[in-house]
């Protein structure tokens, strides 16, 4: 994978011509890799990684996929969930059989600058969406020139986490200044899209899923601490907010104490990406899953420059205390282009109780909620794939909810074949 930043540059020049440990099987799988500038003053560059479509469709299309964080690599949900290939252990690498690649392009990419396998000089990291949105139109620039056959692809923006907050504005970006790049939707994963109805998700959510007792002394210490919150994001909206943020580290640091982890101690708590497990403190499922660790060692090597899952620079720096949350612009978004959002069952930090709160509550396309008209609301049906109930489904006006039984927040490594479905059933 060779790093590219000058001018003049072709797509050989990006050509990936082969990887360590690859399956033979794999190796007529297309690649492209490298980075391109998006900031010339302060020295940034966004890398990308492309994997062309294992079969050609009736018509050329290409997901971008995005990891959030913010400060998260995009490198996870290729080597983890969406792309062809997935870590058996340190040294091997199997095909994935429900990559996303079978019938679409992929195109991942490490942004904002500082995440992943991106940089830009240290001083200069990003604070804002709109700042997040100009560097990746600049790399779309940059992109375009040398593959302009994107300009051919429908192209769909996806994601997960804090990929909600990118995805909406980047496609507002797109639809109003790209128009020449065709759009066609948006899939999002237990995004973090409307602060608020996560927040005051998690008090209730905590106990459904058995790690507060109701009315117990932590319970209306967590409540307590919601109020606050609640009443601080009245005054002003903020994407991220600090008391708010004590709801979650006080749930997974003391819930679930007594029976719900035989073995948990007070240097243990809850994984907040997966209910169903616990890990150390204060990493409370950072260290999940082992994926990852696989992924780890396998890009952060020696004789390559170094890669680490998520930046802390990056997140402790892209506060977006002056951006408005993206739940804002998923209206106009609806009016345009059909939206998927989808959520694990038992993902905590984006959980799906807040997922359901914020549509229940947002007007699109005339009305609110998944309300049809003639007091009827749109069923929420079982979804099947492979003849298993998958989860799930519920549409209304543009907009596609599923929820995706026993799967954590990364859907897709729980379910890669039952993501695929979900995807093929969108683009189709």
């Amino acid at each position: 994978i060779v790093s590219q930043v000058g001018s003049d540059l072709q797509a050989s020049d990006f050509y990936v011509t082969g990887l360590p440990f690859l399956p033979k099987e794999a190796s007529s799988i297309r690649m492209h890799a490298g980075h391109l500038p998006v900031n010339s003053e302060h020295h940034g560059a966004l890398f990308f990684w492309h994997f062309a479509s294992k079969y050609a469709g009736d018509k050329p299309r290409t997901v971008i996929w995005l990891n959030g964080g913010p400060g998260c690599s995009s490198l996870i949900g290729a080597w983890a969930e969406i792309g062809p290939f997935r870590f058996q252990d340190k040294t091997t690498i199997v095909e994935n059989n429900g990559s996303w690649h079978m019938f679409t392009n992929l195109l991942f990419i490490d942004q904002p600058a500082g995440t992943g396998f991106s940089y830009i000089d240290t001083d200069s990291f990003i604070h804002e969406l709109d700042e997040m949105t100009n560097h990746f139109l600049n790399f779309l620039d940059r992109y375009i020139n040398i593959f302009p056959e994107l300009l051919q692809n429908d192209i769909y923006l996806a994601g997960e986490s804090f990929a909600g907050q990118y995805i909406p504005y980047i496609a507002r970006a797109i639809l109003t200044k790209r128009s020449e790049l065709k759009l066609l939707g948006l899939l999002i994963g237990n995004g973090w899209i409307d602060p608020s109805s996560t927040y005051e998700s998690y008090l209730p959510f905590a106990v459904a899923n058995n790690l507060v007792e109701n009315n117990s002394v932590l319970y209306h210490k967590i409540a307590a601490q919601t109020e606050i919150c609640l009443r601080r994001l009245s005054n002003e909206t903020h994407v991220f907010d600090g008391a708010c943020e004590l709801i979650l580290s006080e749930i997974a640091k003391n819930g679930a104490m007594n029976n719900h982890y035989p073995n948990k101690t007070t240097d243990r708590c809850v994984n907040i990406y997966d209910v169903r497990l616990d890990d150390t403190w204060p990493a409370c499922g950072m260290n999940w899953p082992v994926d990852i660790e696989y992924a780890t060692l396998y890009l952060h090597r020696e004789d390559k420059s170094g890669w680490t899952e998520c930046a802390d620079s990056v997140f402790y720096t892209f506060r977006a205390y002056h951006s408005i949350p993206s739940i804002k612009l998923l209206p106009d978004l609806l009016r345009q282009i059909p939206i998927v959002l989808y959520s694990g069952e038992r993902d905590f930090i984006c959980n799906h109780w807040g997922t359901e709160r914020m549509m229940d509550a947002m007007t699109w396309n005339n009305r609110t909620g998944f309300d049809l008209g003639n007091k009827t609301s749109a069923p929420l049906e079982s979804w099947i794939v492979d003849d298993e109930p998958a989860g799930l489904i519920r549409t209304a006006r543009n907009l596609t909810y599923i929820l995706f039984y026993n799967a954590s927040h990364m859907v897709p490594y729980d379910y890669a074949r039952r993501s695929s479905a979900m995807l093929h059933q969108f683009i189709k």
